[in-house]
């Protein structure tokens, strides 16, 4: 779901762009900003990286001495329809963690794949994670063509390829563009080098994508804190739907009610909360803590002891049945224990896996959970924001799921 942005202003979109390591995200970006550097609000790019575009987006030492992008980056683009976002997530297999960090953000994916590799294993990965986080239509940009020698035939066959395994995850292909990244074919604009393809570039398909609008209408407000001195205020930032001073919300997961008698915010207004923003309510009533979720009485949040997640997990010790791990949804931060692991994939092929009693590293399973407390959440296509979840271990975040 794309931001929303205050009266006159322009949507923002957020593009992730994802692949398999190496086969050229980094220079895409890097190009698309080069070429559209005459934007108002698009600072040039730096004569000295002419050529390594990836070095606009990896910016460390050791992104550049190994080739590699290490951290995710953001790159901004101020176009004439809405302010564009492309955030560069690593496609290593050891740097997942920081995949998923910059692909939740995203409202839509570029997924790059070379000619002359195809499909390879995080080329799968990244897009089941996507589609876990929603994301289930996104752009396909075929890199290093000029390494099979622009041939159509060669393009053609990875086109039924791919579009065959993203169907496989309940995810469509908007478009599949043919490019080479680093001479800027078929980027920003259509390009004669490749006279066979007739489709739009990478920036024309872009285009064609609409910034989605605020769809979820449930009231979910989960709880940061609560400040007590002189008037009450609760702060948070509102995941859905709208507040406005007067109406009357539960504590979740309790049954309390309180009412907003005002909205707190820089600059200072009374309008509604929208979805997005981060603000304070002065309340009256049932006070919250940490954790909690408001919710009007008459749509209230799943609230329960137990539950099941797709759990993609990330550790090298496996997740086992009978563990008790600290999960993290919104602000809700819970002891629970693993219950059950069934419906097991190889995140990299896609294979049903045998039943077992524990989750590998890069393995896909739903898992049952149990809380020793009620927790608030939604299905994941209904709320993201308390659909999602994180797991952690010692403090380390071990893997990430979704309400089943």
């Amino acid at each position: 779901m794309a931001q929303i942005t205050s009266a006159g202003e322009k949507p923002l979109l957020r593009i992730a762009v994802v692949g398999h390591v190496d086969h050229g995200k980094s220079t895409l970006i890097g190009r698309i900003r080069h070429e559209m550097s005459s934007l108002p609000g698009t600072a040039a790019v730096d004569a000295s990286v002419a050529g390594n575009w990836a070095f606009v987006t990896d910016q460390l030492q050791e992104e550049r001495e190994r080739e590699m992008t290490i951290d995710t980056t953001q790159t901004f683009l101020d176009t004439p329809a809405c302010r564009l976002v492309f955030i560069d997530v690593p496609g290593h297999q050891e740097l997942i963690q920081n995949m998923l960090t910059g692909a939740t953000r995203a409202d839509a994916a570029v997924l790059v794949l070379a000619a002359d590799e195809g499909v390879r294993a995080q080329t799968k990965r990244h897009a089941l994670l996507l589609s876990m986080l929603g994301i289930h239509t996104m752009l396909i940009a075929v890199n290093k063509m000029d390494a099979v020698g622009m041939r159509e035939d060669d393009f053609r066959t990875l086109e039924e390829s791919v579009r065959a395994e993203l169907q496989g995850m309940a995810v469509t292909a908007t478009a599949v563009v043919p490019v080479v990244a680093r001479d800027g074919v078929n980027v920003v604009a259509r390009s004669t080098a490749i006279p066979w393809y007739q489709g739009p570039s990478v920036m024309e398909a872009l285009g064609e994508v609409e910034p989605a609008a605020a769809t979820f209408s449930a009231v979910r407000f989960p709880v940061q804190d609560v400040y007590r001195r002189g008037k009450t205020t609760v702060v948070g930032r509102l995941l859905s739907g709208t507040i406005a001073e007067g109406d009357r919300l539960t504590v979740c997961p309790g049954s309390g009610t309180l009412t907003v008698t005002e909205i707190r915010r820089f600059p200072e207004g009374h309008a509604p909360v929208e979805a997005g923003e981060s603000v304070g309510l002065v309340v009256e009533g049932q006070m919250p803590t940490r954790g909690d979720v408001l919710a009007p009485a008459d749509d209230l949040p799943m609230i329960g002891k137990e539950f099941s997640g797709r759990v993609f997990w990330l550790a090298a010790e496996p997740l086992a049945v009978g563990e008790e791990i600290f999960l993290r949804c919104a602000t809700q931060s819970v002891k629970v224990r693993i219950e059950g692991v069934t419906t097991k994939l190889d995140s990299a092929t896609l294979d049903p896996l045998p039943e077992a009693s524990s989750l590998a590293s890069m393995e896909l399973a739903t898992v049952r959970i149990s809380a020793g407390r009620p927790v608030v959440l939604e299905r994941f296509e209904r709320v993201p924001g308390l659909g999602r979840f994180v797991l952690e271990r010692g403090g380390t975040a071990c893997g990430f799921g979704v309400v089943a």
